[in-house]
This record gives C-alpha cells, structure tokens and sequence, in this order.
C-alpha cells in the first residue's frame, strides 16, 4: 500500500515549509488582536474549562499549542516533522512557556487510552491518507466528554478573482527574494489520495465525526488580518481566505 511512501512525502513537504511556514497568513500569528481572536475561539471550544490535557495534532511550529499553553492547559504537541517541532521548541522557549513537543503520527498517536481531555487540530486533517482512522484513534484518546475540535477551511473551493490571481503571480519574485523559496502552489503527486481533498467540508467533518459517535457541531469564525507593508505586497490576495469553520465534537458516554 501507498501509505508508508505518502507519510515521507508529506513529512518532507512540510518540513521543508518549516523554516517560512509561519510568515503566511492563517499559518503563524501576526497581531495581538489576532492571538486574541484565536484565544477566544479556542476557550469556547473548550467549554472555557480550565487546567485541561490537551493533545495538538499536527502541530506544525506549535502556534495554538503555545496559545493552549498560555490558557492554562497542560499541552502536548505532535508532528511529522522534526523540522516543524525545532521551530516549535524554539518559539516556546522564546516565549517562557511549557509544551511538551514531539514526534508523532496524527493517525497513531503514541499515548494511552484515555489520555487527554481534549484534542485539537488545525489545518490537518486534509493532509491525512486516513482521516477515519486518525478520528478512531483520537476518540480513543479521549476521556468520556473529551472535546475534539478541528480548525480548518474549504481552501479547496474558494476561487480566486483574476484580480487576486495576477496579484498571487505578481508577488512571486518578491517571495522568491525575501523568503528564499518558492510559493507556487503545486499540485502534488500524492494529492489525489487525500480524501478531504475531494470531499466538500464541513460537511464531510460533520459526517465522520457523528459517525464515531461524537455530538458534532460546526461554527464559521472569521480572523482578522494585519500585515506589514511588505506581508501585504506578497500575501494581501489571500484576504479571502480569513473566514474558517470550527467543528466541535463531544465523545458520549
């Protein structure tokens, strides 16, 4: 089967953002009223609990795993990427702030039964070869009335104008200066066996998640954006893509 091969491919393209993955909007956090904004979606989703073992799968360079932290909660990272985790490391030291970072498979989580309150993820789960799988695994993560939530956006669907789709290729070369890397977005080899790829969403969250015996609901949040001049010049056609969706899961007794 193609999974073993698909895991390298996707742990390579993601560790080979790590090192700019957070200057693009919606990836890393620009403002405090954004850091704000994404406190307040992440304290309703938890019930406004407090003192929680919290479990952020897919990681990445830890952006939410560091606001859960700030929260209160008891946070445990996982990520493909050794890369994306040495980022995430670095930025909670920076910040004097306690998370546990390490190694993990979103589909296979290396814990116990039981083991956590709750479970976030963000911008995961299309990445996933088996999201049915990483959804059974997660549920069984959790203690009874554990809360998953999964951030995410139907980036698949939203159609750019030609206005914005000139601005993308004009910001190219500017990208390519400042960041030392190319931003074109191409289509993978491997992006075809994705099943959130085809599946329109939310509706396919709701569907999977109600289907493992979860209590599912889903709310749309809209993030603000603040770029500098430069962030602007290269990221400003990306405004359409602020609005993302919250589907919150409760596991039943």
């Amino acid at each position: 089967m193609y999974e073993g091969d698909l895991k390298q491919k996707i742990r390579q393209q993601w560790g080979n953002r790590a090192r700019t993955y957070d200057n693009c909007p919606g990836h890393g956090i620009h403002s405090e009223q954004e850091k704000q904004t994404w406190m307040q979606i992440l304290s309703n989703a938890l019930e406004q609990k407090q003192g929680l073992r919290v479990l952020d799968v897919g990681t990445g360079t830890g952006a939410l795993a560091l606001l859960l932290a700030e929260l209160g909660h008891e946070t445990v990272g996982i990520d493909l990427s050794k890369r994306m985790l040495k980022k995430a490391g670095e930025k909670a030291q920076s910040g004097n702030l306690f998370v546990e970072f390490k190694v993990g498979d979103a589909e296979d989580p290396p814990f116990g039964h039981g083991s956590f309150d709750a479970i976030v993820s963000r911008h995961v789960l299309w990445t996933l070869p088996d999201p049915e799988n990483a959804g059974k695994a997660w549920k069984d993560l959790l203690k009874p009335g554990g809360i998953i939530v999964i951030i995410d956006g139907d980036f698949t669907r939203n159609k750019r104008t030609i206005l914005q789709e000139i601005w993308r290729l004009m910001a190219i070369p500017l990208i390519l200066l400042t960041e030392k890397r190319d931003p074109r977005m191409k289509k993978q080899d491997w992006d075809e066996q994705l099943p959130m790829r085809r599946w329109k969403r939310p509706a396919a969250d709701i569907k999977l998640f109600e289907s493992l015996g979860f209590a599912a609901s889903v709310t749309e949040v809209e993030l603000p954006r603040e770029y500098s001049i430069l962030n602007y010049i290269k990221y400003g056609y990306s405004r359409y893509s602020k609005y993302q969706f919250v589907v919150k899961g409760v596991k039943t007794a």
